[in-house]
């Protein structure tokens, strides 16, 4: 087959996804002519694709209307390879290809190319290290897992560059028709692993079944691993040891790390490499999973050759993510934001970090569940972990559209049966987003940080908030 990137025009299926709109930003700064088609439901990356000036179509077209495309790209969105339009590309002859493949192809161009992976902080690490690298005047090529961070789009191409930047994610390439692992397509010359864990129970039997998809990742990689993660030191003795360098907490680390102190703007903490002390660093990012999550973008630097000035300069100033904890809003102390949490270790960690950070606020969730499958597999764990909120408000479930209902026994009145067998009085399920916002509306207090949670489109539910924030004031003031 040709080199998949010789080609001058791909049509991108699904446009609207972070990956599918990244991988368009990097063709476009190779000079390629982007086609593509997503629904009109409103996404996150819609700005970005305007702003680009990247155009696609929102309704079925027919062949002859996309007759020149040469490359077709497809991912579990819309039906992914059994989608009309490229079943029509197929029989024209048009070449079609995994959304993966491609990612593959572009890091292929890179002397330097780091995969970021694990079930949770993928988004944040690479983010972090993109940015850093950008900072540094290095100009990476990368593709992140959301719209924009920082003041930087999640998708860029420079071709003189050596750095590529990518997320390798765990999940299916097109469930349940193509259950492999995407990680399993790439080959990257280094590995940021962050944790292993039970998720996407649609692709994985149970966590043995992930740590042998990790392993196989792992073989013949440069790899910085995080040995906290119980899982990923159950691998440890699996791997040739000079191939890997680890970061955390633990006292076994390469580059240990020590939290010494976290206010409402900064993480400071201190790092020792080899037993070496580098001395204090500090970070607008909270919790003690994202603290460990830097740990690896440091490892990473250091191999790069950045000196311990360079590296304390630029992490300094990293701060945001769209939806990663992303500031919303703010009236008369209440303050609301927005997190990608869906999996109960992220609703733990984001937790962990807003209690590290506002510490004598009260937590208000409003959680929608992702996926019938996760959230059958997962439910005691997910309403346990909620249950640390001072607050949850829980929505009905973020239906995946290779799920239907009737095939899982799970939905709102199971997850609150679930709620009173545990006994969790703080944790409210509700059938209707309308409801969360009248119980919003009557337990609201000055003071309060409220966080819509979840992967689907609860952030949505933004405006209805801040309406109920602002005649919460109101209501003060008159009292």
């Amino acid at each position: 087959m040709k080199n998949l990137l010789q080609y001058n025009t791909y049509y991108l299926l699904g446009i609207k996804g972070v990956a599918m709109t990244n991988i368009a930003l990097i063709l476009q700064k190779m000079g390629k002519k982007i086609n593509g088609y997503d629904s009109k439901d409103t996404f996150i990356t819609d700005l970005v694709l305007q702003k680009n000036n990247i155009s696609y179509v929102t309704e079925l077209p027919i062949f002859s209307q996309d007759k020149l495309s040469d490359v077709y790209v497809y991912s579990g969105a819309h039906n992914g390879s059994e989608n009309p339009i490229l079943k029509d590309a197929v029989n024209k002859g048009k070449i079609i290809v995994s959304q993966a493949e491609l990612i593959e192809e572009i890091r292929k161009l890179f002397t330097i190319s780091v995969g970021i992976c694990g079930c949770h902080g993928k988004t944040t690490t690479s983010s972090l290290l993109a940015y850093s690298l950008t900072k540094l005047k290095v100009k990476p090529s990368y593709i992140i897992g959301t719209s924009t961070f920082q003041d930087l789009d999640g998708g860029d191409y420079n071709k003189n560059s050596q750095y590529f930047i990518f997320e390798a994610d765990e999940y299916g390439l097109q469930p349940p028709r193509d259950m492999r692992p995407k990680l399993l397509m790439y080959h990257p010359k280094y590995i940021i692993c962050n944790n292993i864990d039970f998720d996407h129970p649609d692709v994985y039997r149970n966590i043995n079944d992930i740590k042998k998809t990790f392993l196989a990742f792992f073989a013949q990689h440069n790899l910085f691993l995080c040995s906290d993660d119980l899982h990923i030191q159950s691998l440890l003795s699996k791997l040739n040891r000079n191939q890997y360098k680890t970061f955390g907490f633990s006292d076994n680390s390469d580059l240990q790390l020590t939290i010494v102190n976290s206010n409402e703007f900064y993480t400071t903490f201190t790092a020792s490499y080899n037993k070496k002390n580098l001395g204090v660093f500090s970070i607008p990012l909270f919790g003690n999973k994202n603290i460990s999550n830097t740990g690896g973008v440091i490892l990473a630097l250091l191999e790069f050759g950045f000196s311990i000035y360079q590296i304390k300069k630029v992490i300094k100033n990293f701060s945001s993510v769209k939806r990663r904890f992303e500031f919303v809003y703010k009236k008369n102390g209440i303050l609301l934001y927005d997190d990608y949490a869906h999996h109960p270790a992220e609703i733990n960690a984001t937790i962990q970090a807003i209690r590290m950070r506002f510490k004598d606020k009260r937590i208000v969730i409003i959680f929608q569940p992702h996926t019938f499958s996760r959230t059958e597999s997962l439910k005691t764990p997910i309403v346990q972990a909620l249950s640390n909120a001072d607050i949850a408000y829980v929505s009905p479930i973020f239906p995946s559209a290779r799920e239907e209902a009737k095939n899982f026994k799970i939905n709102s009145d199971v997850l609150n049966k679930e709620v009173k067998l545990l006994g969790l009085s703080n944790v409210n399920i509700c059938n209707t987003k309308k409801e969360i916002i009248e119980k919003l509306a009557h337990q609201l207090r000055l003071g309060d940080i409220v966080i819509t949670m979840g992967a689907g489109d609860i952030y949505k539910l933004k405006d209805d908030i801040i309406e109920v924030i602002n005649v919460n004031e109101k209501q003060t003031n008159n009292n």
